[in-house]
């Protein structure tokens, strides 16, 4: 079949290296997202269930659960195109139910930077519990300070 025997051998011996490191790589990625989704849910009330985070339909919920929102998402986000806007709104809602800007979690659903943002979300310093629909308390300004007069006697 085929003429010259070590050219047919190589490719499938490349091709098998090939198969071992992407097989590699793609578990090195899952495990960092896996890792620092665990990171957060360790920083907000599910510390108890963070390991749910290596679980791939749990880790799902746990994420759900972050973002303070009913159970019935979980049944959006099996809706194409609906779950884009969804998983845009969980990711945001979960970065401030541990205290970070929404803005990290809506880089977390952009290629590439995600792997910024999930290292700043689960290792950021920031790690007050907010609970996603109550508004940040403002903070009371300082009162104006008047100048001295030089001529005044303290």
């Amino acid at each position: 079949m085929y003429e010259n025997y070590d050219t047919a051998e190589s490719f499938e011996l490349g091709g098998a290296m090939f198969d071992a490191f992407g097989w590699f790589v793609i578990l090195a990625v899952y495990f960092y997202f896996t890792f620092m989704h665990y990171k957060m849910a360790q920083k907000s009330l599910y510390s108890e269930i963070a390991f749910w985070a290596f679980i791939p339909i749990l880790n799902t919920i746990l994420l759900i659960k972050m973002a303070e929102k009913p159970m019935w998402w979980f049944i959006l986000l099996l809706v194409p195109f609906v779950n884009i806007f969804c998983f845009f709104a969980l990711w945001m809602n979960a970065a401030k139910a541990i205290g970070q800007s929404p803005v990290w979690g809506f880089l977390v659903m952009i290629p590439v930077i995600n792997f910024v943002a999930l290292f700043v979300l689960a290792f950021g310093s920031s790690n007050a519990y907010m609970h996603p629909s109550e508004p940040v308390p403002p903070t009371s300004p300082e009162p104006p300070t008047r100048p001295r007069d030089k001529t005044s006697v303290s």
